[in-house]
């Protein structure tokens, strides 16, 4: 697992480098445009792409070291030992999800590979595999994660 760990953290810092080049990008483009009246075109659009591949390159490690939201309203009743499998089969609901996300993702970047964006003329069918890639990848990371909860015993 600790090899899987640091593939999680190397496609995180993938996502971070994207995250420094937006905040780059941005900071320039708000000097060109109140500085110069010269305004990148396409700003929105590289925002969007971006986004993308922020979000999808930081699910998976997020889910790992658990670094996302979790609401506990139902963390007390669910102590009993005998519904220790809740925890575990709302895991696994979450895996198949994001697994048809994924393949849902990835069908329909490979049957529109022509389409591009308007300003930037951009194709999206790259940005459309990063988001299959990343709910993938967090599929498998619910998957593990199910596993270990129906397995802990209480």
């Amino acid at each position: 697992m600790q090899t899987f760990d640091r593939f999680l953290r190397g496609v995180a810092l993938l996502g971070g480098v994207a995250l420094m080049l937006l905040m780059f990008y941005t900071v320039l483009d708000v000097t060109m445009r109140y500085g110069f009246n010269r305004p990148f075109s396409g700003s929105l659009e590289f925002t969007e792409f971006m986004m993308t591949v922020i979000v999808s390159l930081g699910l998976a490690y997020c889910g790992w070291t658990g670094g996302h939201v979790a609401v506990d309203i139902f963390e007390q009743p669910l102590e009993d030992p005998r519904l220790r499998w809740v925890p575990a089969l709302l895991t696994f609901i979450s895996a198949i999800l994001f697994a048809v996300i994924a393949w849902e993702s990835a069908r329909e970047a490979l049957g529109s590979m022509q389409r591009v964006s308007n300003m930037m003329r951009w194709p999206h069918y790259p940005f459309q595999l990063n988001v299959a890639f990343g709910s993938a990848l967090f599929a498998v990371v619910l998957l593990i994660q199910s596993i270990r909860a129906f397995r802990r015993k209480n």
